[in-house]
Formats: C-alpha cells, sequence, structure tokens
C-alpha cells in the first residue's frame, strides 16, 4: 500500500475515533457546564444546545433532516433525526481525519498542544462559522454558557483524540513523523 493510500486511511480512522472520543466526552460534559453554568429552559432549545435531551436538535441530525426533506418532501421522524446525527458526524470527523493528517504529518505546527489547538480550529471553523451560517446553530454568543462547556471541551478532546491516533496509526503504519 502506497503512503497516499495509507494516509487517507489513517486519517479516516484517526477521525472515527476522534469522533467516538468526543462523543463520549459530550453528554458528561453538558452535565458539569449545566451544574456550573444552569441554563435558562428556553436556551435549551436552540438548535445545538442540548445533545442530552434533545439530539435531535443537534445540527448534523438538522442537517441530514433538511436533505431528507428536500429531496423526499417529508420531515424525518424524531427517531430517524437521532440516527442520522451519527451518521453525519462520523463522516464528517471521518473527512476532518484525512485533512489533519495532510495538514499534520508534513507540517509539524499542525500538532501544537498535543492536539488541542487542532481541536479548537475545528470549533471555530464549524460552530463559531459555518453552523450559524448555515441556520444550524444559533452563533456562539447566543448560546448558553454551559454549551461552551460541553461543545467547546469536547472539540479540545477532540483534536488530541485526533492526534493521539494520527501518532499511533502513523507509527504502526510507519508514515510521517
Amino acid at each position: 500500500m502506497n503512503t497516499f493510500t495509507k494516509s487517507i486511511l489513517i486519517g479516516a480512522a484517526a477521525g472515527l475515533a476522534a469522533t467516538w472520543i468526543k462523543s463520549k466526552a459530550e453528554k458528561p460534559l453538558q452535565e458539569i457546564g449545566e451544574k456550573a453554568f444552569p441554563p435558562k429552559p428556553h436556551q435549551l432549545n436552540l438548535a445545538g444546545a442540548d445533545i442530552r435531551r434533545q439530539p435531535e436538535n443537534m445540527p448534523c441530525a438538522i442537517f441530514a433532516s433538511n436533505i431528507y426533506e428536500e429531496v423526499a418532501g417529508v420531515p424525518l421522524s424524531r427517531q430517524a433525526k437521532v440516527k442520522s446525527l451519527n451518521l453525519v458526524r462520523y463522516t464528517v470527523g471521518a473527512g476532518i481525519g484525512v485533512v489533519y493528517i495532510a495538514l499534520a504529518n508534513p507540517i509539524k505546527a499542525f500538532r501544537v498542544n498535543q492536539g488541542a489547538t487542532a481541536g479548537i480550529m475545528v470549533w471555530t471553523l464549524s460552530h463559531a462559522s459555518v453552523l450559524p451560517k448555515m441556520k444550524l446553530q444559533r452563533r456562539p454568543d447566543e448560546m448558553p454558557d454551559s454549551w461552551w462547556v460541553w461543545e467547546f471541551g469536547s472539540h479540545i478532546i477532540f483534536g488530541v483524540a485526533l492526534e493521539q491516533s494520527r501518532k499511533l496509526l502513523s507509527k504502526l503504519f510507519k508514515i510521517g513523523r
């Protein structure tokens, strides 16, 4: 297998692993955030504000629902939205992993802070930029303070997991540094 193919596979695998770890961190971080910064009930109804109780209201689920409704002409059920959340989330995570490997293997600056900086960059490009522009989530300044704990925090965890997975898999497959 050539280095290019290995890099794509390593990136996708690292992105999937990091996405899984991020998804496991979100709910406990939300609990911590809500204890420290209790949200007002209406704030939890904002798109993207409540992964624990309203996963169908998360940007990935809304995105999938919007596409489905555009194509099929009918909305997705709550159950289908929740299932689609993971499909979209893991697909995006794998894609981010591939891009990360393409950048981080040759450019050490992308690996700073053991991947935490990469997680912050992913959060900035998604939750602080693209998702609000696509109307899949409100702007960060409109979100409850508790959201910052779990959403921003889980992206830092994602970045660290992505870098650690990249290191391990690159070592196993003998590519990059």
